[in-house]
């Protein structure tokens, strides 16, 4: 099956400071992100960049305003650099995949609701559905965007494009099948460690990620 893009909703670039990954992402590709809000009660903040409908990329951090807690949200706080941590798959029935998915004996989470205001006040909502936490850390959350609410991918600064995506995994095999039951097609290659790869094309040239 050849690996394709086509159902990558976003990825996401983890850092211990909003600004900070603001400075070093243009640095590296010539396109500053801009600030896309704070999400309540997950003690984080966003700044989002277009990577070509229908493709964005999120800067995710630690919102100082709001205390945090988790293993996610410590490993945000470790973070120097930025660093791919996740990536959102785009679905437009997420009650049909959740079933479909159990059918073949795969666990997920609840779809739960998710919503934050833009700093021009407008409201993004969302739905999103996980896989269990006992699942592998490379594996995507899905999304499906509420009728009405304008995908990042056309509202956020433009002028680079995704090229490349894969997961590297010690043991690739059971992470492919998984992805291929949900109906994706990225590429999972063998690697000395658990990671995500990142290639974009930008007004400075190739950007690699990992």
């Amino acid at each position: 099956m050849t690996a394709n893009l086509s159902g990558i909703d976003h990825v996401i670039l983890g850092i211990n400071d909003l600004q900070k990954g603001i400075e070093e992402l243009e640095r590296l590709t010539g396109v500053r992100a801009v600030f896309g809000g704070a999400h309540p009660g997950r003690g984080t903040q966003n700044a989002l960049l277009s990577l070509g409908e229908p493709h964005y990329l999120e800067i995710l951090a630690p919102n100082p305003e709001e205390s945090g807690d988790g293993e996610s949200f410590r490993e945000l706080r470790g973070l120097t650099t930025l660093t791919p941590i996740g990536w959102a798959a785009s679905s437009e029935d997420l009650p049909a995949l959740q079933e479909r998915l159990k059918g073949q004996g795969i666990e997920t989470g609840e779809i739960r609701p998710g919503a934050r205001n833009r700093p021009d006040g407008t409201r993004l909502a969302w739905k999103t559905l996980g896989f269990a936490p006992s699942a592998s850390g490379l594996l995507p959350f899905f999304i499906d965007w509420d009728a009405g609410t304008a995908h990042p991918s056309t509202t956020s600064p433009a002028g680079c494009r995704l090229t490349g995506f894969a997961l590297e995994d010690p043991a690739p095999d059971p992470l492919r099948k998984t992805l291929r039951s949900a109906g994706l097609q990225v590429e999972v290659r063998e690697g000395r460690k658990a990671g995500i790869w990142i290639s974009l094309e930008c007004p400075k040239g190739k950007v690699e990620l990992r």
